[in-house]
C-alpha cells in the first residue's frame, strides 16, 4: 500500500492570498518579474530557522533539483539549478520558488502535515500546493492581465510551460 503526505486543505484562492501577502510584505506588489535568487537572502534575515544550501549535483538524485527539510528548515539547491536561476533560467526560477513554499507552508505558517494511505485531493497535497502557491507567487494574476503566455513567460521570468499553465488558470477563472 501506497504512503502519502497531506496537508490542510488549502484552494489555489488561499494559496494566491498567501502570495500576495508574500509580495505585500516585501513591496513588490507591482513587481512583474519576481525576484526570487534574492529571497533566498533576505529569508534568511526574517526566519532564524531558515537556510539554504548550494550543493553539487551529484548530492541529489538526479530528477531531484532541490529538496527543502521541514525539520531543519534547509532547503539544498544544486548548483545547476542555483547558477540557472541566477541566469534567469524560467524552470530553475520556478524550482526554487516552489521550495521556498514548501518551507513557508510547511515551516513557517505551520501547515500540519500527516501521513496517509489514500492519495490525497489535490488541496490536500503538500506538492501541488506548493507548485500552486509558486506559479502565484511568480505570476501575478492581476499583473499579466492581457498578456499572452510567451510574454508571460519573459516579462515574468518563467518557462513558457508554466505561463501557459497559468495562463490557462487565468483564463477559466473568467
Amino acid at each position: 500500500m501506497s504512503q502519502y503526505y497531506v496537508v490542510e486543505c488549502k484552494t489555489r484562492k488561499q494559496l494566491r492570498t498567501l502570495a500576495r501577502i508574500v509580495r505585500e510584505t516585501l513591496h513588490l506588489e507591482n513587481a512583474v518579474w519576481f525576484p526570487i535568487i534574492e529571497l533566498l537572502d533576505v529569508l534568511t534575515v526574517v526566519f532564524p530557522k531558515f537556510n539554504y544550501e548550494i550543493v553539487e549535483d551529484d548530492e541529489l538524485p538526479e530528477f531531484i533539483h532541490a529538496d527543502t527539510d521541514i525539520i531543519s528548515g534547509n532547503i539544498r539547491i544544486k548548483e545547476s539549478i542555483y547558477n540557472g536561476a541566477c541566469d534567469g533560467n524560467g524552470r530553475d526560477r520556478m524550482t526554487i520558488a516552489h521550495e521556498i513554499c514548501h518551507f513557508l507552508m510547511l515551516c513557517s505558517l505551520g501547515f500540519r502535515i500527516q501521513r496517509s494511505f489514500g492519495k490525497p485531493k489535490p488541496c490536500e497535497d503538500p506538492e501541488w500546493q506548493a507548485k500552486c502557491m509558486a506559479g502565484e507567487l511568480m505570476i501575478d494574476k492581476r499583473l499579466v492581465d492581457g498578456m499572452s503566455p510567451l510574454e508571460i513567460s519573459k516579462k515574468c521570468g518563467v518557462s513558457i510551460d508554466a505561463a501557459e499553465y497559468q495562463y490557462e488558470v487565468f483564463r477559466r477563472e473568467k
